[in-house]
């Protein structure tokens, strides 16, 4: 049968037509590199094509908050770093016996006490993209107020030197004896008793005798009481009583006072005298000179570390505390601080959960990363409380306990920033950083290599092969020249040319 030309015609215009939209498509694949532009010309392939940067736009997601966990954690090592630091050479230069005095009445250890205290309080305050990274969840809040402001304080508030001279002055009491009142009821009897019940001074701990004619009996009553009574004069050169005492700052510290046949040469010594009363009263006075030094040396650096956990050493429920007075040297009790009264040093989230907790990170659909920090941390408060204890007293060359008294410092800041059993460190805060840095890492790692395999399937799914749209293109156009010749072929022929 034959077929008639209009047809042949339509045909082949409908072919034209087709083909120019292939063309047209070629063309826009050439020029964007892609196959198609909506799902359904992706075919069977679409529904991965979704599921795949479904998943991309996810790790995308995690990456995101990867890069910026990574900056404040990569902070956070260096600013700890510094810290630690400043820790350390602080405890290997309290080691050094040296007490050569500046023209300010310090040491140069003091000094540098002073100078790292004032920058491990500037590197608390560190903030990254406006976020302070020592304030636990509060991290619009400036975590600490400035060293000299801590130190000195501010307008009605008290700094820590004001809070550690009302401490002394409790401590030390109205006759600088460590509020132990020192008694003879009779002529051959002793009584050493603590002056109340209250927090501050010596605390009577026990009392060992090995003096011969001599009783002793205590500590023991409310307030607690040593007694002693010289009973028969033969008391021999060498024997000795210890007296245990408790300081402030839950140390402890002995006086030992031994028998003399002559006149005393050391500290603590006594004569033993020519009747049962003359060697009482020679205890007594030796007594009350080693109640005076040891004030003035062990109690008065005692009280300055004891005043630094009254001031440092505070959370939500429990403020400050300070010395209810005045008078301060008959005191009592502590009384909370307030924030109209007394600089509260810490200005951050106040809370008792871990401090990593404060903040995290979803790196991953199961995997959460803690890295949060509080300046109120004991490795960080305890650093503080003992660089500021360091830069607080002053020393003269006249004065004959000085050096006692400073080593009586200096030896606490060795023992309380050393390495102890149950004490978080500056370095165990580190090693939780880094540990946090690692997971970081480590799942960016897989996370890189991953999002690279999803971006290549998405790309061999969505993106056309070049070369192939090339030649399809180019076979294309062939074909179209080809229709384009037959039109105009059959538009050429007529009645006259066929016959």
């Amino acid at each position: 049968m034959a077929i008639p030309l209009a047809t042949s015609r339509s045909h082949l215009y409908q072919a034209i037509t087709t083909s120019r939209t292939q063309s047209d498509d070629l063309q826009r694949q050439l020029a964007t590199g892609q196959k198609s532009e909506t799902y359904g010309g992706l075919g069977l392939e679409r529904r991965q094509f979704i599921e795949f940067n479904t998943d991309l736009s996810q790790l995308n997601g995690y990456l995101r908050s990867i890069d910026q966990a990574e900056v404040r954690v990569d902070i956070l090592n260096e600013t700890l770093t510094q810290v630690w630091d400043s820790v350390s050479k602080t405890r290997s230069d309290s080691l050094s016996t040296n007490f050569d005095l500046n023209t300010d009445g310090q040491t140069l250890f003091q000094s540098e006490a002073t100078a790292r205290f004032q920058d491990i309080a500037s590197i608390l305050n560190t903030e990254a993209g406006g976020r302070y990274l020592y304030s636990g969840r509060a991290v619009t809040d400036k975590p600490v107020v400035p060293g000299d402001v801590i130190l000195d304080g501010v307008g009605a508030q008290a700094g820590f030197k004001q809070i550690a001279n009302e401490r002394q002055l409790a401590d030390l009491g109205d006759d600088n004896k460590g509020r132990l009142d020192l008694t003879q009821p009779s002529g051959t009897e002793i009584q050493l008793a603590e002056d109340g019940t209250h927090p501050f001074g010596f605390k009577l701990a026990g009392v060992n005798s090995t003096l011969t004619g001599v009783t002793v009996a205590g500590p023991a009553g409310a307030p607690p009481a040593i007694d002693l009574e010289v009973t028969a004069n033969t008391v021999a050169d060498g024997e000795a009583i210890s007296f245990s005492l408790t300081l402030p700052d839950g140390t402890s510290t002995d006086i030992v006072l031994t028998a003399r046949t002559g006149a005393p040469e050391h500290p603590g010594e006594f004569q033993i005298g020519a009747t049962e009363a003359d060697t009482a009263a020679n205890i007594t006075a030796a007594l009350d000179a080693e109640l005076l030094r040891k004030g003035d040396t062990e109690l008065i650096a005692s009280s300055h570390f004891a005043a630094a956990e009254n001031f440092f050493n505070f959370d939500a429920a429990n403020p400050p505390q300070r010395v209810d007075g005045p008078p301060y040297d008959t005191a009592t009790a502590l009384v909370d601080a307030t924030e109209a009264n007394t600089v509260f040093w810490y200005q951050g989230e106040l809370s008792s959960d871990d401090a990593r907790s404060a903040q995290t990170v979803k790196v991953d659909d199961y995997i959460s990363v803690e890295y949060g920090a509080r300046a109120n941390e004991d490795a960080f408060r305890v650093a503080l409380q003992n660089l500021a204890v360091a830069s607080l007293d002053t020393y003269t060359e006249g004065d004959t306990n000085a050096q006692d008294r400073y080593d009586a410092t200096r030896t606490r800041i060795t023992v309380n920033l050393s390495s102890q059993s149950g004490n978080q460190t500056v370095d165990s805060i580190i090693a939780d950083i880094a540990g946090a840095d690692s997971v970081i890492g480590r799942t960016k790692e897989r996370h890189d290599t991953h999002g690279a395999l999803l971006t290549q399937m998405v790309e061999d799914i969505q993106n056309a092969d070049i070369y192939e749209v090339s030649a399809k293109l180019l076979d294309l156009q062939t074909r179209l020249q080809a229709t384009y010749t037959t039109i105009g072929t059959l538009q050429g022929i007529s009645l006259v040319n066929f016959i």
